[in-house]
């Protein structure tokens, strides 16, 4: 079932926490972390603060938390969505 966004709202806060809502109106916690986001960002040789990265890709954070929550994770330590440093490789790669 896939996830859409909640709110335009985030938080800044080890990475970047942002809502997400599934089809039956639940709404998720996800978080991409501060590493995956650096990561990104020097794959594609883009310099900036974790907002703006963030922004640049948000929609393909927001489809790799949806296709992790749809796979059963991973999640972190607080149970939220956790968009990996290896996911967005994966989905970088592919695209």
């Amino acid at each position: 079932m896939p996830l859409r966004r909640l709110k335009d709202m985030y938080l800044l806060q080890d990475g970047v926490r942002f809502l997400m809502v599934d089809d039956e109106g639940s709404t998720l916690i996800c978080r991409v972390s501060h590493e995956a986001l650096r990561d990104q960002a020097d794959r594609l040789h883009f310099v900036a603060t974790d907002d703006a990265i963030f922004e640049e890709y948000r929609e393909l954070i927001e489809d790799i938390a949806s296709e992790a929550f749809d796979a059963g994770g991973p999640l972190d330590h607080q149970g939220r969505i956790l968009v990996t440093s290896e996911a967005m490789a994966r989905a970088t790669r592919s695209a």
